[in-house]
């Protein structure tokens, strides 16, 4: 056992579930009434916390119209569901039924077509990967990867998502390039120029020996008929000293939807929230720098600066670089083919809408709030950032990328009522 690992070991969390008596109403006590808000919604991802709990599991949403939905309700008393469209200053009015979206179909009425395990799992030693309808969404490496012969073990770790796809199955993300960038791990996380505990350790140039993001623990994973995804810990390790020393612990939560079957132009979407924390009572501090947090590698094709680009909400190209940007969207061609996807920030974002780093000529990106200025992380107060990701075929859909992106940054309003 090396040092890292003992020092995993050392620092593990053990996490525990307490079984709470408390009591359980009956679903169908609940009505739910969806209000638009501003916007026209379509295929619209939609969850609401219930005021009371109800058992984890899979119900059917009721419109008053005989309208039937998948509705996914989480440990933590979430419900998840994707609202088919509703005008926007209208509302609509369901009633959670208990039993699952596939026993509620009926052939003779009108409802969205997702069933059971719309979004699932392929798991191995190393990766897993989530599985709608219409394809393969994003593989995640919660094991180490296998680096080629020209990198060294620097290059062996897990804790990134690579690859994914477009609906035509395309691979838009590129890892381990022995020759451009190879510490670059399709959507990755790690800080650049930082100072910590009188030292200077860089997480993100793994050449460099001064530290090293990896994978700690897989906590949990799931699927289901409109969500799955999985939870997992992160240590950012610096390598400085004679020993190494966790300055940062890193919670992933990514959650993939289930694929609208009916959009004009189809797409993948998931999100990806990261949370942060420092893990002793000194801070990381990030002094400004043109990059740094969570990257963004685009497929290997896109090498040649000829067969990619960027689109800025904006309506920038490479010149969005040093820009603040609601979404950002990177494509281009693989083989004859035009593929893509956009990265979306959440208002809740520091220093949002984030300057952009865009690399002047290879397929890289970055949100980068350290641009205008210093930056640090402070002991007990977490560092949070939420992005939604969109992949497609084809010419980027500036106007559906808004549409979407309104979804997430102002997502319709839910009122439950206790009947």
């Amino acid at each position: 056992m090396n040092k890292i690992q003992r020092l995993r070991l050392i620092s593990a969390i053990i996490v525990l579930n307490f079984i709470v008596t408390v009591p359980v109403l009956h679903a169908q006590l609940f009505k739910v009434q969806v209000d638009a808000g501003a916007f026209d919604r379509k295929n619209t991802v939609v969850d609401f916390r219930l005021p009371t709990p109800i058992e984890p599991g899979n119900y059917s949403l009721v419109s008053q119209g005989g309208d039937i939905l998948p509705l996914q309700v989480d440990q933590d008393n979430t419900g998840w569901f994707i609202l088919p469209s509703l005008d926007a200053q209208h509302t609509a009015e369901f009633e959670i039924h208990k039993e699952s979206h596939s026993q509620q179909q009926q052939d003779s009425a009108p409802h969205l077509s997702i069933g059971e395990n719309a979004v699932s799992i392929k798991k191995d030693k190393t990766t897993i990967e989530f599985v709608t309808f219409t394809g393969s969404v994003l593989r995640y490496f919660y094991g180490e990867n296998s680096p080629p012969e020209e990198l060294d073990e620097r290059y062996k770790r897990g804790g990134y998502i690579h690859p994914i796809f477009s609906p035509a199955g395309h691979e838009l993300t590129n890892h381990l390039n022995a020759q451009q960038h190879p510490h670059h791990a399709g959507i990755w996380s790690a800080w650049t120029n930082t100072l910590f505990d009188g030292s200077n350790p860089d997480f993100w140039n793994l050449h460099r020996n001064s530290g090293r993001v990896d994978i700690d623990t897989l906590l949990h994973f799931w699927e289901g008929p409109v969500t799955g995804g999985f939870f997992s810990r992160h240590s950012y390790f610096d390598l400085t000293g004679d020993e190494p020393k966790i300055a940062l612990n890193e919670l992933w939560e990514v959650r993939v939807y289930a694929s609208p079957l009916d959009a004009a132009q189809p797409y993948h979407i998931f999100d990806i929230i990261v949370t942060q924390t420092t893990n002793t009572d000194r801070p990381l501090l990030l002094p400004e720098y043109r990059y740094g947090g969570i990257g963004f590698r685009g497929n290997k094709e896109w090498d040649d600066p000829l067969k990619s680009d960027f689109l800025t909400s904006e309506g920038l190209g490479r010149d969005g670089n040093a820009q603040r940007a609601r979404w950002v969207h990177m494509g281009g061609y693989i083989g004859d083919n035009l593929a893509g996807f956009a990265i979306m920030g959440h208002p809740i974002n520091y220093r949002f809408p984030q300057p952009a780093r865009i690399h002047p000529s290879e397929p890289f990106f970055n949100f980068a709030p350290t641009q205008m200025g210093d930056m640090s992380i402070q002991p007990g107060i977490p560092y949070v950032t939420k992005f939604r990701i969109v992949t497609s075929d084809g010419e980027p859909d500036a106007d559906l990328i808004d549409n979407l992106w309104n979804d997430y940054a102002y997502p319709p309003g839910v009122s439950i009522i206790v009947k």
